[in-house]
């Protein structure tokens, strides 16, 4: 155990005593999170008002006089410009097709006289719009459009009856302040829950995976493994010493990108998803829970990235075969993002998924404590059998010497 801890304590001083070591390790991968999620955020409200602030360009055909006094008062931001003929249309349309204009408005000739004749039985009008779904600025003169001749709409209804409260059978939530019936913290907890098993397992794995190369592919490369091998400490301590150094590291970091998240995240993307408004707060139960999970993950991957890492002669290398490995954690994370409706038993016996599932479950307070024990000891049962791998491998000189 001695020789463990001489191990232990070797791999820790040469992270902590090396300041830029602990940067790149601790608070580089926070940073490059919250410049990430604060560019997408910047850029995604540049758009939103971008958007906003386009005068559309609209052409209308057969525009009816008092369709005009509907936009004024509707202060939709437009440039109107009539379309007189079959040639101007196809010349619109060619327009709408390239971006160049935003929206056609196509009336029925004689609209306001078949309006004011109207009898029963004769044909409705019909008011035609053409968009371009491809292009923003269509989509959103095609949403100001369609409130406008909604507008347009009653106005004339109002017109041909008296009373339009008689039209009206019935109204849904018109005055129903208590309609959404949800607990705030845990809509909070799944909105956050969403991105950060994603989040977690990238950074989590990305953390582990520069360090855990070096600490055994590296030290084969400089060649200081074969005298660490013929000390006095034995091999099965030196493997031990090595994972647990990396698994308190990574499990250290992986709190620190926790915290970040659940701090952070809500501030920068209040305007992407309204998660500004949700109340996330965690409970003393969830916070134990978060944290188990983890430490255990943290295990789980250390000894993924250290058993790889014996078998490269190079860190160059190494890296080379931890990418697999990178590639699955990062899908299992990204599919966590898109499950709804209750996740099937069977998929918590499904290694490394199980955890973003868990992870996922515990933010937004969904999981049992069934599906936690079944994914912890699933995962710490993996780390050992991989841990038993790479003590056996350190006892291989073929291996070793590699």
């Amino acid at each position: 155990m001695s020789g463990m801890r001489q191990i232990f304590k070797k791999e820790m001083d040469r992270i902590f005593k090396d300041k830029k070591m602990v940067f790149s390790v601790f608070f580089l991968p926070v940073l490059m999170m919250v410049v990430l999620l604060s560019i997408i955020n910047g850029l995604a409200s540049n758009m939103e008002k971008d958007i906003e602030s386009h005068k559309s360009e609209i052409y209308v055909m057969n525009e009816p006089a008092s369709f005009r006094d509907v936009l004024e008062v509707s202060k939709m931001k437009c440039q109107l410009k009539t379309v007189a003929s079959e040639k101007e249309m196809k010349g619109a349309k060619k327009e709408i097709l390239e971006g160049e204009a935003d929206l056609i408005v196509e009336f029925p000739e004689g609209f306001e006289e078949d309006i004011a004749k109207y009898q029963e039985g004769d044909p409705v009008p019909q008011v035609k719009t053409y968009e371009n779904p491809s292009e923003e600025y269509s989509q959103q003169a095609s949403r100001n459009m369609t409130a406008a001749l909604e507008t347009y709409r009653q106005m004339l209804l109002s017109q041909r009856v008296e009373d339009m409260s008689s039209l009206t059978i019935f109204q849904v939530n018109s005055d129903n302040d208590e309609m959404y019936i949800q607990d705030e913290r845990k809509a909070g907890g799944k909105a956050i829950g969403t991105m950060l098993p994603y989040f977690i397992t990238i950074l989590l794995f990305a953390g582990a995976m520069g360090i855990g190369t070096d600490m055994v592919a590296g030290e084969k490369e400089r060649g200081t493994m074969a005298s660490l091998l013929v000390s006095p400490i034995k091999r099965k301590d030196i493997a031990l010493g090595k994972v647990l150094a990396l698994m308190l590291i990574s499990g250290v970091s992986s709190l620190i990108y926790v915290a970040a998240m659940v701090i952070g995240a809500p501030l920068m993307m209040s305007k992407m998803g309204g998660l500004g408004d949700l109340d996330i707060q965690l409970s003393v139960q969830q916070i134990l829970m978060l944290g188990t999970l983890l430490v255990v993950i943290a295990f789980l991957y250390s000894t993924m990235i250290a058993l790889i890492s014996v078998f490269a002669r190079s860190v160059k290398e190494a890296n080379t075969y931890v990418m697999p490995a990178y590639m699955l954690v990062l899908v299992t994370g990204l599919l966590t993002m898109f499950t709804s409706g209750e996740t099937s038993q069977k998929m918590f016996f499904i290694p490394i998924y199980n955890t973003a599932l868990v992870l996922q479950g515990i933010l937004g307070q969904e999981v049992t404590m069934m599906q936690f024990g079944v994914t912890l000891i699933e995962t710490l049962a993996i780390g050992a059998v991989l841990m038993g791998v790479i003590v056996k491998a350190f006892d291989s000189e073929k291996v070793m010497s590699a």
